[in-house]
């Protein structure tokens, strides 16, 4: 990272390259933490509300301590302002560790409460279409981490650097009963029959804040829905597919060597309907 980039860690605005994480930390040393990916738009964060309520339930299962969200969401504006990104878009990173507390957790052999930073960087607006490939491997449903978002994020890199090794933008993920899951680092949406599908939170997918606002405009616009299970030929067959994301926001997506189209009048009509729910909730 850039030694200009300005980082909030723990209350204090500070350099990155002068950041100091104990080799004691769980979050470094086993990845014992969590965190959210938020999308700022003109130096205010979309969706806020809903990432920090993702957070609290991802901390939670890790019995991490999570800062109200006053805190969070102030020290946020800060992280942009110190780093010039009050115009265009931004991705913020909000991280919490789990300390330097024993692998057994609890007792009294606690230590000092673990890290809470924030950083942001600009973003480019995203790929007009993604090129999509499944990787052979696959995500534990019945994890004690499914549906967290947690650092021990490996297993994710792996496959979006799987995908782009193969010369794709994104991973299609499957779970281990054959069911599609998501992707990489996104959800996994299609449309067939003029209904929009997307695998069930019991898939082991993560419940994405973007997931969640899309099946939302679905119903506010009497597009039918089906979170359910799929599979890749299901993707397939598919007369439109796409990606959701904070970043992605509604993305087109194909499959690599598919031969089918990307794109589609359902999956437009989405990613205007998002980008106005944009706009109104940022007084843009």
């Amino acid at each position: 990272m850039s030694d200009l980039a300005i980082v909030w860690i723990n209350g204090e605005l500070m350099p990155a390259d002068e950041v100091r994480v104990s080799p004691f930390d769980l979050g470094l040393a086993v990845g014992w933490g969590v965190f959210e990916t938020m999308p700022g738009y003109d130096g205010r964060v979309f969706g806020f509300a809903r990432h920090y309520e993702r957070l609290v339930h991802s901390a939670s299962v890790l019995e991490i301590h999570v800062p109200p969200a006053e805190l969070l969401g102030s020290a946020v504006g800060e992280v942009l302002r110190a780093n010039g990104l009050m115009s265009g878009r931004a991705r913020i990173r909000l991280s919490l560790s789990g300390g330097e507390y024993p692998l057994a957790g609890g007792g009294e052999a606690k230590c000092a409460r673990g890290y809470v930073m924030i950083h942001a960087v600009a973003m480019p607006d995203p790929l007009a279409v993604a090129r999509l490939v499944a990787v052979p491997f696959l995500h534990n449903e019945r994890s004690g981490l499914s549906g967290c978002k947690t650092a021990s994020y490996a297993g994710n890199v792996l496959a979006l650097r799987h995908a782009a090794a193969a010369g794709a933008d994104e991973a299609v993920v499957s779970n281990t009963m054959g069911h599609l899951c998501e992707g990489a680092t996104s959800n996994l949406f299609l449309v067939k029959g003029g209904v929009v599908k997307t695998p069930s939170l019991a898939s082991g997918c993560l419940a994405g804040v973007t997931r969640a606002i899309v099946l939302e405009l679905c119903r506010e616009h009497d597009v039918a829905t089906e979170e359910c299970t799929l599979t890749l030929a299901d993707v397939e067959a598919a007369d439109e597919v796409f990606l959701t994301s904070s970043m992605r926001e509604v993305q087109s997506a194909r499959l690599l060597g598919s031969g089918h189209e990307a794109g589609g009048p359902v999956t437009l009509r989405l990613a205007g309907w998002y980008r106005e729910r944009v706009g109104k909730e940022l007084g843009r």
